[in-house]
């Protein structure tokens, strides 16, 4: 485990009093509860007012390569809801992770878990059914390929990964293989998420259909972060490939309507930018330097400042325990997971709860958010049974960095306290309860975990089945384009978003 930053200090044992109880995990275990608090509501309900029904019920219209869905926040969804389009659409720029997929993949059109599409989960409505992607080309190829989109977007704070992130960190997924499943002519498809309000979509990209792979590629995520087809030819968001260099051009340009309806979805964010556009027109530099801000450079890891209860705590059978956690770090994206690792009920296989919607529970988060001022809040034991309970705290930021810590904590007969009557140190010490030796070993499997390390660090990862694996950005073959998300590039100025 990291060794946090902290002083240590001795605490005498306190457990808060847990909050408002939500409702039990299951109905063996009345004394577990779920937590009950705003962030368990998906981002899309809270800024609409809506429940998950009615938003589903919308629907989802497609603009030529461009599938507008309701929690993309398009003119047309938000008109259907209400909803004038001008609203909560002011967060700071917030880093971005992007994973190229080249290996094959198999994507479903349903996610199961209430999104409409989740990158980590290989669900997207792209796809009717389920459909296999095929891998793309050579090691070559895909090195040139990767090295070739890397450039597209070298100014702004978006970090690339050939080797998929752990699930519950939000990335968004490039897929590159096969043909066009909409049709001839059609290079690429994607989401549309106005402003980048949604960070975990998917992008098609049709390297058996269409030249200039990378040029494709850099468009269709494009759309993922809100960005929608201008009519400048030298503009990567021209919706032809007609050759030629390309960049995101620093410019506001007319919206091009060529292959679409007729409807510009995302105005009331091109406006921003593009004030005398009447928002119909885009600045698609602008927009992605607004959406993510300037490259920077970061090597610093998350730190756990601190678990309620501490690890070693000892409480009664009497007692009400809040299971929670603050953390610090110095960007604004973040994946936090906390399991439960020992002590469940005896009729639950596994309790969950971490960001991206991939957990039995949820950290619904908008981008931007300050992971400081969030309550990382868990499970509530309302009178637990007496029992020995261990609890896992996973936090990683979207350049790599990684901490984790664990506590246990005991609970005996009411009036019994046991030979522990305190929680010992501090957790924010690093030094109880730890499951690895110090910040170089996060998993405790003898690898070493230096982010800024070019060989790149050990985090727990998911592939493509979704089955655990040891290590989400180990070395690649030779051939393999390494892990840009682990080896930040130059700082670069910061940038205020809004006015």
């Amino acid at each position: 485990m990291r060794r946090s930053l902290f002083p240590s200090l001795l605490v005498l044992a306190s457990p808060s009093l847990a909050s408002a109880a939500g409702a039990p995990i299951s109905p063996a275990a009345p004394w577990a509860r779920a937590v009950d608090d705003e962030l368990t509501r998906p981002v899309i309900e809270r800024l609409t007012g809506k429940s998950a029904a009615e938003i589903a019920a919308i629907g989802s219209h497609w603009e030529g390569d461009m599938l507008f869905t309701p929690d993309g926040l398009g003119a047309d969804a938000l008109a259907a809801m209400g909803k004038e389009p001008l609203h909560a659409m002011a967060y700071d720029p917030a880093p971005g992770v992007l994973f190229v997929e080249m290996g094959g993949v198999t994507l479903t059109p349903t996610c199961g878990n209430g999104d409409n599409a989740n990158a980590a989960l290989n669900c997207s409505p792209l796809v009717d059914s389920q459909t296999d992607f095929p891998s793309y080309g050579d090691g070559m190829a895909q090195a040139s390929m990767f090295q070739e989109l890397q450039n597209y977007y070298e100014p702004f704070n978006i970090i690339m990964s050939s080797q998929r992130p752990p699930d519950y960190l939000p990335y968004t997924m490039a897929v590159i293989g096969g043909a066009s499943n909409q049709g001839q002519g059609v290079c690429g498809v994607a989401n549309v998420a106005c402003d980048g309000l949604k960070r975990n979509h998917v992008s098609l990209t049709f390297p058996q259909s269409c030249n200039g792979v990378a040029e494709v590629a850099a468009q269709e995520t494009s759309h993922n972060w809100g960005l929608e087809h201008t009519d400048d030819t030298q503009d990567l968001m021209y919706p032809f490939n007609n050759g030629g260099f390309k960049t995101y051009v620093d410019t506001c340009n007319t919206i091009s309507h060529a292959t679409g309806s007729g409807v510009t979805q995302c105005g009331y964010i091109h406006e921003l930018y593009c004030p005398d556009g009447g928002g119909e027109e885009q600045n698609s530099y602008q927009e992605l330097m607004g959406v993510f801000g300037p490259r920077e450079v970061d090597d610093v890891a998350p730190v756990i400042v601190s678990t309620t209860p501490e690890d070693g705590a000892v409480i009664s059978t009497s007692d009400s325990v809040l299971i929670t956690a603050q953390i610090e770090e110095n960007s604004t994206l973040v994946g936090v997971k906390w399991t439960w690792v020992d002590g469940l009920p005896d009729d639950v296989e596994e309790y969950t709860r971490c960001t991206n919607n991939v957990c039995v529970e949820d950290y619904a988060l908008t981008p931007g958010t300050d992971p400081n001022e969030v309550a990382w809040d868990f499970v509530n034991l309302a009178q637990p049974p007496v029992g020995t309970y261990t609890f896992q705290l996973e936090v990683i930021d979207g350049y790599g960095n990684y901490d984790s810590k664990e506590i246990t904590i005991e609970v005996t007969e009411d009036g019994n306290t046991g030979s522990n009557p305190d929680t010992g140190s501090d957790s924010a010490s690093g030094t109880d309860g730890d499951s690895g030796t110090d910040g170089t070993d996060p998993d405790g499997d003898g690898t070493a975990a230096d982010a800024g390390d070019a060989t790149g660090a050990t985090v727990p990862g998911v592939d493509d089945g979704g089955t655990k694996q040891g290590c989400a950005c180990a070395a690649a073959e030779p051939t393999t384009p390494r892990l840009a998300w682990l080896i930040p590039l130059a700082l670069l100025g910061l940038r205020t978003r809004r006015r």
